[in-house]
């Protein structure tokens, strides 16, 4: 941004003046670069302008903003009078300063220049003209709102990084509500074409709902302003045959979509993979807080004492089956007569019942 060091600027009616056509509602502005010294080589600065044209256009249309600050309407004094000598102060409390284009001759392949030329430099004479351009010489006003940003945008960043370790509801809380939240604009959305498409091929008629809910150029609370929109084709033309074409092409998809519709089973089945698949992404279950040391999960709690049964039953399975082993005989392989299998601790080889006589 190009700083100039202003001089007598105070906070004052004409200061609030200028500061309010430099907000969203104000004069349409552009960014551009600012040749500073026309010498070769010299370096260039990123500045915020507006056109004559518009400046004059705004107060024509608030011309209640001009009381005050310039000399009132008379016999032989026009709006056009009192945005030259508004221009003059401006000028005067280097608020503004007068630019021209650099390249005063359109590009190759183009027929005319463009409405904001990305490349300013500095005009000598400052005398109003209207076809003129018009640079900011001082910063932007910071709003309320780019505060509340600027200390806002640190603590979700944190908070973003530190979701794993948030409470269980706080990041079930966060993640429902944002689903649902992407569930309502891509429905709003999907509503917002259907309607469309249904009203220009019955009638040939534009009906949008929230018309301004993907413009660029407006605010959050406005892009839901006005709720509906109606407009009749300007020319006689009814695009008969675009719209019988549409028709034809959006019967068809239907009809696709009804024919290969997945079953209800399948859908609801994957949709319950998708559905934890995000959130073992997204560590909902806090599964990543077992890797924590000290930290001693319910689940960990819950995989030591099925482990500690597991080896109990192993153990007494295992005493089980010494004791069948100790107390019934070892059946002869391959024969009818079985064999006593000695105990622990008797002789290998017993002595004979004869030799005992």
């Amino acid at each position: 941004m190009l700083i100039v060091n202003v001089q007598d600027v105070g906070v004052d009616a004409l200061k609030k003046l200028a500061d309010s056509l430099r907000e969203k509602k104000g004069v349409t502005y552009a960014t551009a670069k600012m040749e500073i010294d026309p010498t070769p080589g010299a370096g260039q600065s990123y500045v915020e302008f507006f056109r004559a044209k518009d400046f004059s256009r705004y107060f024509q249309a608030n011309p209640h903003l001009l009381e005050g600050h310039v000399a009132p309407l008379k016999p032989g004094r026009t709006i056009e009078d009192q945005v030259t000598d508004l221009m003059q102060m401006f000028s005067k409390r280097k608020f503004v300063r007068k630019a021209e284009r650099k390249y005063k001759t359109p590009k190759p392949g183009r027929k005319r220049l463009v409405k904001f030329p990305r490349t300013l430099e500095k005009c000598e004479d400052s005398v109003w003209s209207d076809s003129a351009f018009y640079v900011w010489l001082y910063d932007r006003p910071t709003s309320i709102w780019t505060v509340v940003a600027t200390v806002a945008l640190p603590v979700v960043v944190i908070g973003a990084c530190s979701f794993s370790l948030a409470p269980w509801w706080m990041r079930m809380t966060l993640v429902y509500s944002l689903m649902g939240l992407l569930t309502l604009l891509l429905g709003l959305l999907t509503l917002r074409y259907v309607l469309f498409t249904v009203v220009w091929i019955v009638t040939g008629h534009s009906f949008w709902l929230f018309p301004n809910l993907t413009a660029d150029e407006v605010g959050i609370w406005d892009a839901f302003s006005p709720v509906i929109s109606y407009e009749k084709p300007s020319s006689k033309k009814n695009h008969f045959l675009p719209r019988i074409v549409t028709m034809v092409a959006a019967a068809g998809l239907v009809y696709m979509l009804y024919t290969h519709s997945p079953d209800a089973d399948k859908l609801k089945k994957n949709a319950r993979k998708a559905h934890d698949q995000i959130f073992d992404y997204l560590d909902v279950y806090g599964k990543g807080k077992a890797f924590l040391p000290g930290n001693v999960t319910e689940s960990a709690r819950g995989n030591g004492t099925s482990n500690s049964t597991a080896n109990s039953s192993r153990s007494s399975g295992h005493s089980s089956s010494e004791s069948s082993g100790q107390g019934t005989g070892q059946r002869k392989a391959g024969g009818g007569e079985s064999k006593e299998v000695p105990q622990r601790g008797a002789p290998l080889h017993p002595t004979d019942p004869d030799e005992e006589l």
